[in-house]
């Protein structure tokens, strides 16, 4: 994909020389310097001098043609560089995620002031871009092939342009040419576009670099080089660095659109207050002395049974605590000395607040919410109850701390984006015959505490539901009738072959009217104000839903915050309260209350449990046994194991490494329709991996590092499929749990495997002596410090050799990174070649990482067992 080289000398159209003498003139007339003239050129074409001005240019034909008219410039923004490796986030007036319309095209211009002299010029883009100076164009890409069948060749790893330059990635071209600069400013555009037919809508690595006589390339900026060099490393940092940009802005952009609604919600919740307010609680609270209403309910139970509770935990137990269960990953070493040098008597309350602050809520709780809204994206050829990505918005509601009346009633409302991560992608159940009523059945489930599924094709034999009741459901997501499709009904002899238990009273063909069947928890008129559009069904869904009428909602979801931080919930199960009884009404009464006039906020809500007594107990045996609800007296905690996601993502936050996965996305070269493939990017949480299996299992399709890690989560119970919505999942032990971190290829690969960045390696080198070396690896791997015992029995292990385990090391002892294999895509992973690479992957995963040269092989041995050891203690899979 490497055209020719060539040689172009500089010109200037008429216009651009014109406009350039003018410039020149209003600088003399008005007394400024030559100098001024930078500045005029960016003011005209390009907006702050030193910036690169882009627009997002949308209604585009869908053509492979140049040849266009009628496009509007629906965005602008200022970028560092030539380079576009991440562009902002598009968002309804509501703040949610939307799609720009396909095709756009991505424009950048800056004044550029180079040097004089030869220059190269070097375009990279994913499909038909061109780079302009001066209004003519210098170079040019090609626009890709948008046919993928693949049997195509595999292609050639592309030649280097100069040593340490990064690889051209698949899918892209590139356009070398020579410029014999003036020294002068110049107007320098790059245009790419973006999306045809249906395609993802990425830039790829679109960008424009350069380089003088002699020397490497580096991205263009508008004052010459920038500080990206053009090498592996040189690019990853600046698409990290430009991904935390637009995640920052977009988190700006999307409050200050979402706030535009506040003043409607503003009115739900004092509407909500009002109705709390007004309704008597079960039980008073009883009277104060000093603890929290939470600590008192379960205070006047345990006396009236003669229980006795459990100690409060010690500092290091309950931060470590308190750090996974907001956060999902254990308190980092300077958090823990932060906290212990903290002797306020309400320090515990402040550390509270700090990690609830955390962004890293919202990506422990993300998992949480994709198992119970059955988010299921697949990144290859739709399957059964495949959706969109809808973690993306549930991420962003989550990390703003939405309330959760919105959250529920967005998400009914199933708007924006269906592909890139806006809840619309709840609105997909592929080869499903009656998508809304499977979304129907995971809304009960989840706000509702219903569960529905039986009645997808009978009445429920078990539950009070019909048939009926879930079909009206789902023609208010539908806004229209619902038919009943045969296929959604058992056999007509069912009733025979089960017993007679099972009725159908909905005969196939039925058209169901949209209506809240729901009556046994509020009736259908809803307050003047509440609906904006009181003839849609869905809207009225929703707000019937999270109406404070139906306190049913309020007490479900803080029955499933409780259950998340005790292991038990006050009404078991969570997802199903048919025949299900509270153990203490009165504490789930008071708890929905404070939810509900606390405006649905998560939030509070969690720092209201998280204060108390309860939770802040030591976890006991008793804590964990099944027991009848009148017997359920929360006297200790539970003692919990690690979620999936908590396991994988601890693991990293010891070693301080990234994933180092694969892009999940096997359309690497972004040929084929977004409804067959998506890209869900490379994962940084665990909660990002999706499903890697395919319907075929070919090994070209395989993504070995990515894997692993999937290989861990499931051992832990992560669901890599979620056709249906599950709250609890498989939690019990087994064999492949222990033999994933003893001998695993991620835990003794990457994990506990000593490497040049590993941060466990850099204690290593700067620990003055073995003791503190122990203690700092405790506190890092089990959040507190070793025991005598302890120190002692590590430090006999460590010391031999400690004073010579440093070993001086030159730029040439490190080996050298591997060089990439031929890129291996959908395109062409028929092809034997592509199955050869594939596998030559696999076994450099295999391999792991490169263990460090600056530690002696034998004591870096032994320490890597020491931290195997620490690593494969129950202490760490339990949260304390």
């Amino acid at each position: 994909m490497t055209p020719p080289s060539r040689s172009l000398p500089l010109a200037f159209d008429p216009v651009r020389v014109g406009r350039r003498v003018v410039i020149l003139a209003l600088c003399g007339a008005l007394g400024l310097p030559p100098a001024a003239l930078g500045e005029a050129l960016a003011s005209v074409g390009a907006g702050a001098a030193g910036r690169v001005k882009v627009q997002i240019v949308e209604g585009l034909p869908d053509i492979l043609d140049w040849n266009f008219t009628n496009s509007i410039v629906s965005e602008t923004y200022a970028e560092p560089a030539f380079a576009f490796p991440a562009l902002p986030t598009r968002y309804s007036d509501q703040g949610i995620r939307q799609d720009r319309k396909p095709p756009f095209l991505i424009r950048g211009t800056a004044a550029v002031q180079l040097p004089a002299g030869e220059h190269r010029l070097l375009l990279r883009a994913r499909g038909a871009a061109r780079l302009k100076v001066d209004g003519r164009i210098v170079a040019s890409t090609p626009f890709a092939s948008l046919t993928a069948d693949g049997h195509e060749e595999v292609p050639a790893t592309p030649a280097l342009l100069a040593p340490g330059a990064r690889y051209l990635r698949p899918g892209h071209f590139e356009t070398l040419v020579s410029w014999t600069n003036d020294g002068q400013p110049h107007e320098v555009t790059l245009e790419g576009l973006i999306a045809h037919k249906a395609r993802r809508p990425e830039p790829g690595e679109l960008s424009v670099s350069v380089a003088a006589a002699g020397e490497s390339f580096f991205v263009l900026a508008p004052s010459g080089r920038s500080l990206w060099p053009l090498t592996e490393a040189g690019w990853d940092a600046l698409e990290s660095e430009r991904r935390d940009h637009w995640r920052r802005e977009d988190r700006v952009q999307r409050r200050r659109l979402a706030a535009r609604d506040d003043a409607y919600w503003r009115s739900r919740h004092e509407e909500a207050r009002a109705w709390a307010e007004a309704r008597p609680p079960t039980r008073s609270a009883p009277a104060s002395n000093g603890e929290s209403a939470i600590d008192q309910f379960l205070d006047v139970r345990m006396q009236a049974r003669n229980v006795r509770p459990a100690r409060v935990a010690p500092d290091s137990a309950f931060l470590r605590r308190l750090s996974l269960d907001i956060r999902g990953v254990p308190p980092t070493p300077e958090e823990i000395d932060a906290f212990q040098k903290d002797a306020g008597p309400d320090r515990r309350a402040r550390v509270i607040d700090r990690m609830l602050d955390d962004p890293a809520w919202a990506d422990h709780w993300t998992s949480y919410w994709q198992d119970v809204l059955a988010e299921n994206p697949g990144i290859v050829k739709p399957m059964l109850n495949n959706t969109g990505p809808f973690r993306w918005w549930i991420h962003d509601a989550l990390s703003d701390n939405e309330p959760f009346d919105r959250f529920a009633t967005d998400l009914v409302m199933m708007q924006g984006s269906a592909y890139y991560g806006g809840p619309a992608g709840f609105a997909i159940a592929t080869d499903n015959d009656v998508p809304m009523a499977q979304k129907a059945q995971v809304l009960a489930q989840a706000f509702l505490g219903m569960q529905m599924q039986c009645a997808r094709c009978h009445d429920a034999p078990y539950h009070h539901f019909k048939q009926e009741d879930l079909f009206h459901l789902a023609a208010m997501l539908k806004r229209d009738v619902q038919p009943v499709p045969l296929t959604s009904t058992i056999p007509t002899n069912a009733n025979v072959i089960v017993g007679r238990k099972v009725k159908v009273t909905l005969a196939p063909g039925s058209k169901v009217e949209p209506r809240w069947p729901l009556r046994e928890l509020t009736e259908d008129a809803l307050p003047e104000g509440v609906l904006r559009q009181p003839a849609d069904s869905r809207e009225r869904l929703a707000a019937l839903i999270t109406s404070p009428r139906n306190e049913r909602f309020a007490r479900v979801i803080v029955n499933r915050m409780w259950k998340r931080f005790f292991g038990w919930g006050i009404v078991e199960p969570v997802d199903d309260w048919e025949t299900a009884l509270p153990s203490d009404p009165a504490l789930l009464d008071f708890l929905a209350r404070e939810f509900m006039m606390g405006g649905y906020d998560l939030k509070r809500a969690a720092r209201l449990i998280l204060n108390t007594r309860a939770y802040q107990r030591e976890a006991k045996p008793e804590g964990s046994r099944e027991t009848k609800p009148e017997d359920r007296m929360f006297a200790s905690q539970c003692r919990r194991r690690m979620t999936a996601e908590q396991v994988v993502d601890s693991l990293f936050a010891i070693c301080g490494e990234p994933f180092g996965a694969e892009e999940l996305n096997m359309d690497v070269d972004g040929r084929r329709p977004v409804q067959e493939f998506n890209n869900l990017g490379r994962p940084e949480r665990a909660w990002q991996f999706a499903s890697l299996s395919n319907e075929r299992d070919r090994p070209a399709l395989s993504m070995p590092r990515a894997q692993q890690i999937c290989d861990a989560l499931t051992a832990f119970g992560w669901r890599e499929s979620r056709q249906s919505a599950v709250t609890v999942r498989e939690e019990s032990p087994n064999v492949i749990q222990p033999a994933v971190l003893a001998n695993g290829l991620l835990a003794n690969g990457r994990v506990v495997r000593l490497s040049d960045d590993h941060a466990v390696t850099r204690l290593c080198l700067s620990a003055a002596n073995v003791e503190w070396l122990v203690d700092s690896v405790f506190v890092r791997v089990l959040s507190r410090e070793p025991t005598d015992r302890e120190r002692s029995m590590f430090a006999g292990l460590l010391a031999p050799g400690f004073d010579q385990r440093r070993v001086a090391v030159s730029p040439g002892d490190r080996r050298a990174a591997d060089a990439p294999l031929r890129p291996v895509s959908w395109s062409n992973h028929l092809n034997p070649e592509a199955t050869r690479l594939k596998q030559e992957m696999e076994n450099r995963a295999r391999a792991g990482d490169v263990a460090t040269p600056e530690l002696t092989a034998d004591w870096r041995e032994r320490m890597e067992d020491f931290l195997w050891a620490l690593i494969n203690s129950p202490e760490f899979v339990f949260v304390p």
